[in-house]
Formats: structure tokens, sequence, C-alpha cells
């Protein structure tokens, strides 16, 4: 599929949403709509080892999904932080350099100053990869869940990623970790 789309006469916009798709695992919907500005890409603060002090890396970065943009729109969870593939960290910030400063939307429309649909991105998947019942964007969630566990990943930190709740509902409610470090080693297993 990677290969095909790499080859596919597509906008740049549908071939970016695609590539985030393969290597974030976030909703379609999501990642439409991303800013510019939702992403770090110049380093993030990582913790160092075992210990609570934390260094900048400049090899890291994050993307910070607002809340109100996820399926679970619960305010006091606070944006769904994704850390960034090195693979995919490295393409932001060359589409970053092309798009230039001015620049709003990751997945921008060929025409008009607003972001792709999803329906884009679908109908790419449907139609030029005739993918049509057995493949979406979607589908890369479920790639990711499956790789990640048949690979004995931390199993929690999957489902972090995929913003899913872990644990019972009561469970949840008091478990706010957002396992960023077990979650940044995840994301360059997966890429």
């Amino acid at each position: 599929i990677l290969r095909a789309a790499d080859v596919a006469e597509i906008s740049r916009g549908v071939r970016r949403a695609h590539l985030l798709a393969v290597f974030t695992a976030q909703r379609i919907g999501e990642i439409v709509a991303a800013k510019w500005d939702e992403f770090a890409l110049d380093g993030v603060e990582v913790t160092i080892g075992d210990s609570q002090r934390a260094k900048l890396d400049p090899l890291a970065g994050n993307w910070s999904i607002p809340r109100e943009r996820m399926k679970r729109k619960e305010k006091e969870r606070g944006p769904h932080v994704v850390p960034l593939p090195p693979r995919l960290l490295a393409m932001l910030r060359d589409w970053r350099r092309e798009d230039g400063e001015d620049a709003v939307f990751v997945c921008p429309a060929p025409k008009g100053q607003g972001p792709i649909t999803r329906e884009a991105v679908e109908k790419f998947h449907r139609r030029a990869r005739e993918l049509t019942g057995t493949h979406s964007p979607h589908s890369w969630r479920s790639v990711f869940s499956t790789w990640g566990r048949d690979a004995g990943k931390d199993a929690d930190a999957v489902e972090a990623q995929l913003d899913h709740m872990i644990g019972t509902k009561q469970a949840a409610a008091y478990d706010r970790a957002k396992r960023l470090d077990i979650r940044r080693e995840l994301m360059t297993w997966h890429e």
C-alpha cells in the first residue's frame, strides 16, 4: 500500500494525510484538520532514563491534537500528545520548509485556504488504490494495534497512542498518565 501510494498522482494534502495516518495511527478526521502550530518539530523535552529529569532532545517531536478535535472530548484530559517517529518528523520538517511560515494546514486542499476533507483520503483508498472492503484510512489504527501487540509492546502504550480508555471506566478516571516515554519508544519501533 505504501509503495503504491508513493507513485500515485494525488494532491500533497492527500499524500500527507495518508502518511500521517500510517505513521501516527490517528483518526483521519483528526489528521486532515492538523495545523502547523500543533507540531513541535524542533525538539521536545524527554525524560532522562528512569528519573524525573528531562532534557531537550533535538531529534524528537510531538503533535498536540486539540481535545475538541478528538473523539474523546473530555477537556480535563488536555490535548492528545502524539510522539512523532523520526522518519515522519523528517518528512514534516521538509513539508514545513516547502509550505513556508505563513501556511496554516499540514494537509492543504489543492484549491482554497482550508484543509483537504476526510472524504478525499477515503476516496484515494477506495478508487485510486482499489482498496474498497480491504483497507481504509482508519485501518492503519488496527494495523498499529495488531502489530504492536503481536510484537509484545506495552498494551497500555498502544491504547494511549490510539487515545483509547485504559482499563475500566473507574480506573481511567484516576489514570491521567500520558505514557509519553513508552509511546515515543513505541513510535520509533513502529516506523
